[in-house]
């Protein structure tokens, strides 16, 4: 009788220990080291202790300490490692992509192990073949094949949408653009607002956009318009005090933070349809001293509290991760996101043509 109470009390604990696993595998926890793949890159990263990231600072004012510790607790909460992250963002976007190139060709590491970048300012390292090929579908069971890019190499944290903005105290509701077409009206003339930037018309150019020929034709009517050119941030100025009261494209995500966090007088168009969709990328460049660890961090920002890191901080998400404010604006909206294949073989020669009609040279 003794023997068979064992046998049955060896049952129990063997019963409750699987529910835990299984709990824990469902959780999200470090249980996903389970994967035998998983739990070598995890080892591997907790021998590598740091990574070095090139990213932005937070866009809500917020400190970057702050962001940079949620990310290590994410990060250790759902793979069981201590990651610390150390930022280098002196560098703009381009500069980056420029600095980590030169050093793999001359057969140096790279400085970052980690990179934020838009699809199309990192791409040149895409184009070149030295991003680092993390097996990010089987490493990882939360991400999927949507949210990948660079024939997936590279893991999307967040998109935004680029669509026109209005001062809404100098604008009437009945003059509020409804199509890309209303902005070319003559009553717009010095008037309109417009970033100085080749991208969105490239975008706009692709074949499953307007095309090339209709995009040129476009361009050159807006600009009889004598639109006032500049910085996204300069654009949403000129918004905001009135110089401008309307401008073709700004980013929508930062125009509703500042409307709803300081109470400025600013709108998006919202009807007008297609948004261009741009996005933000993570991605390891090849070489990266503390790839694995990098891995870990990137995955992490894709997961529920990944997302609300990128909220918190960035006012920013990824409009693949379920329940998002990002993927919320794209169930509702016509959209045309970036074709990174045609911008890397049509945009060189685009934005000579597009930038000498911008600057009227």
């Amino acid at each position: 009788m003794r023997n068979l109470n064992s046998v049955r009390c060896l049952f129990r604990i063997g019963a409750l220990a699987g529910n835990l696993v299984c709990f824990l595998i469902a959780s999200g926890s470090p249980a996903q080291a389970a994967s035998p793949r998983l739990a070598e890159v995890a080892k591997k990263a907790s021998q590598e202790a740091e990574i070095i990231y090139q990213g932005p600072d937070p866009a809500t004012g917020l400190p970057t300490s702050e962001m940079l510790r949620d990310m290590e607790i994410i990060t250790e909460k759902h793979f069981g490692v201590r990651v610390r992250i150390k930022i280098d963002n002196a560098l703009s976007f381009p500069a980056s992509t420029a600095k980590v190139l030169a050093e793999i060709k001359a057969g140096a590491p790279p400085a970052f192990d980690l990179m934020y970048q838009t699809e199309l300012s990192g791409a040149p390292l895409y184009k070149e073949k030295i991003v680092h090929e993390v097996p990010w579908l089987e490493l990882f069971s939360h991400i999927t094949a949507k949210d990948l890019e660079w024939s997936r190499l590279a893991v999307i944290n967040t998109n935004y949408a680029l669509l026109p903005i209005y001062n809404s105290r100098m604008v009437k509701p009945q003059d509020v653009p409804k199509t890309w077409q209303d902005l070319l009206d003559p009553k717009w003339k010095g008037k309109l607002g417009m970033p100085i930037y080749p991208d969105p018309w490239i975008i706009l150019s692709q074949p499953n956009a307007w095309g090339e020929q209709r995009t040129i034709e476009y361009l050159s009517n807006i600009m009889r318009l004598n639109p006032k050119l500049g910085r996204y941030p300069e654009v949403t100025e000129r918004v905001l005090s009135g110089e401008t009261p309307v401008a073709w494209l700004s980013q929508r995500e930062r125009t509703l933070f500042h409307k709803e966090r300081q109470g400025v007088p600013l709108e998006v168009a919202d009807r007008v349809e297609p948004a261009l969709l741009q996005t933000n990328v993570l991605f390891v460049p090849k070489g990266a001293r503390h790839a694995n660890a990098a891995a870990l961090v990137a995955a992490a920002m894709l997961t529920k509290e990944g997302q609300e890191i990128e909220l918190k901080y960035q006012n920013l998400s990824s409009m693949f991760r379920p329940d998002t404010p990002a993927a919320q604006f794209a169930s509702k909206r016509k959209l045309i996101r970036v074709d990174v294949d045609f911008v890397l073989k049509r945009g060189p020669e685009l934005s000579k043509k597009i930038t000498a009609i911008l600057i009227k040279k």
